[in-house]
């Protein structure tokens, strides 16, 4: 059984020049099961904001987005090496031709060095934050970490930068709205693959293993950009003691425009249609026939891609 479609929020065909920018917003709630830490620096933010009376932890979405395109890097070798070229590394792009892949096409590149090329990303993620009130006592100042992953160079001289990490307790879960913008039917199933199957996050992943817990509560399809917040939800529509599903209703159903389709776990959407169950149980290789749709539909935009660029040249 392939996968359905919707025709509201997706463009049909991949192209580079986008005309229009239809979107997706998945409603991502991050389930703590974790103590989960998150480092603070100038250039890579993770700190508090205030809204109304409360105080949240503040997450930069890319702490996310990072981590979840690894794993994707990771499927797509499992399913088939030709996804992937053998000399690419993540953020290390050497050409273009190299560097072609779903991964890129969906979350964008940009060359460096002497290659000036680039892709332009379909996934715009915003800040997170934590819903219940963050308490201050739970910051953490450490020394900066090698790439060896200690505090040591490999001379053993110590680490004396010193960064700012604000750790998320279990409970104190994170409400996430990532949107997908002119995106093709295989990048949403991409990218709704890398939240679901993706539990480490964090400067620093626990033992045990998961840390976070990625729960989809609902999708938004828009003729245009859907422009939800979290910061607005948490500032306008939500208090702690909140049912945090109803609050998310009433959030989108008071900013929600005419072309918009809402479906999901929340208050005034319609229930998950069956396009999006079926796109669910593949994307999180529940599905029996999960790895051959991936496949599928994986190798239909890398072909169409390649035909693009390879005309555009």
């Amino acid at each position: 059984m392939t996968l359905q479609y919707p025709d509201t929020g997706l463009e049909e065909s991949f192209d580079i020049y986008r005309k229009r920018k239809p979107s997706v917003t998945l409603v991502v709630r991050r389930n703590v099961t974790e103590p989960t830490l998150f480092r603070n620096s100038s250039h890579d933010r993770a700190e508090t904001q205030e809204f109304g009376d409360k105080l949240h932890a503040q997450v930069n979405g890319e702490k996310f987005t990072s981590k979840e395109r690894l794993t994707g890097l990771s499927l797509l070798r499992e399913l088939d090496d030709e996804f992937v070229d053998d000399d690419y590394a993540y953020n290390e792009p050497t050409d273009l031709d190299g560097s072609l892949n779903i991964g890129t096409l969906t979350y964008g590149l940009a060359g460096t060095g002497d290659q000036d090329f680039a892709i332009k990303s379909r996934v715009v993620e915003g800040y997170t934050y934590t819903t219940d009130e963050y308490d201050l006592m739970n910051k953490e100042t450490r020394n900066a970490v090698y790439e060896s992953g200690t505090m040591r160079d490999d001379k053993g001289n110590q680490s004396e930068a010193l960064f700012d990490f604000v750790k998320v307790q279990p409970g104190n879960d994170l409400v996430h709205f990532i949107t997908l913008e002119a995106a093709t039917g295989p990048m949403l199933l991409y990218a709704l693959h890398n939240i679901l199957n993706t539990g480490k996050y964090g400067a620093r992943e626990t033992r045990t293993g998961r840390n976070i817990r990625n729960e989809i509560l609902g999708v938004v399809l828009g003729k245009h950009d859907t422009s939800l917040s979290t910061g607005e939800l948490l500032l306008e529509y939500h208090n702690e003691d909140d049912d945090l599903k109803s609050s998310i209703g009433e959030y989108i159903s008071a900013v929600e425009r005419n072309d918009w389709e809402v479906y999901g776990e929340l208050d005034g959407a319609d229930p998950f249609p069956e396009w999006f169950e079926r796109l669910e149980a593949v994307a999180s290789r529940e599905a029996d026939d999960a790895d051959e749709v991936l496949r599928e539909e994986f190798a239909d935009l890398i072909h169409a891609a390649t035909d693009v660029f390879i005309d555009d040249d």
